[in-house]
């Protein structure tokens, strides 16, 4: 048997600086992100608990201020609004283009093959209709958890302390609760390269 050497996990720790809100409904966080923008801020600076982490069973004050905190990127209203209309909206886009097709080339005998693609994208956006509605639906519940758990949790990157002042507050006057800056240990590891042995000498 031939033996592979492999490279063992690297993990490295850092500390990242942050801002901390909660609020009450999601237009509010919505609102405190939009006036963070304005102030220079990136999206890329945000982030809100992730799904598996609202089923945490740990309060609400420990999930705020733990660097494991299971987190996603903030997506605004208008790109998840996008989203489900694309789900709608991409059936129809391809049944007008069979329909220029047909007025673009004159081709009566096309008429047969689109009024089966037409049927078909009639059932295609009813598909995009349901599973945007059921998108819709989960997106809701999770909020109605993390609010019924105490808030909706925000996340802000802050390393220039310069701007703790206007951070905090656009994050107070936008609603937000228990706001404050803290330093968290995150880490980061590069799991170990398995060399294929096919390359081996």
């Amino acid at each position: 048997m031939t033996s592979i050497e492999t490279l063992d996990d690297v993990t490295t720790e850092y500390s990242e600086r942050e801002a901390v809100a909660v609020f009450s409904t999601e237009a509010a966080l919505h609102a405190a992100v939009d006036s963070l923008l304005q102030l220079g801020l990136e999206e890329s600076d945000m982030s809100v608990l992730g799904a598996h982490g609202a089923f945490s069973l740990k309060p609400l004050s420990e999930i705020e201020d733990s660097g494991d905190s299971v987190r996603s990127a903030y997506v605004p209203a208008d790109d998840r609004a996008e989203g489900m209309a694309a789900l709608v909206g991409s059936p129809a886009l391809v049944a007008g283009l069979c329909a220029a097709l047909v007025v673009g080339t004159g081709g009566a005998a096309l008429i047969p093959a689109i009024a089966v693609t037409a049927g078909s994208t009639a059932a295609g956006g009813m598909v995009g209709l349901i599973l945007a509605r059921a998108f819709g639906r989960k997106h809701a519940a999770f909020i109605e958890r993390q609010i019924g758990d105490g808030g909706l949790l925000l996340w802000v990157h802050a390393p220039d302390a310069d701007k703790d002042a206007e951070i905090g507050e656009i994050l107070t006057s936008k609603g937000g609760r228990d706001v404050h800056f803290h330093t968290v240990t995150r880490q980061w590891t590069l799991h170990g390269l398995q060399p294929d042995p096919l390359l081996r000498a």
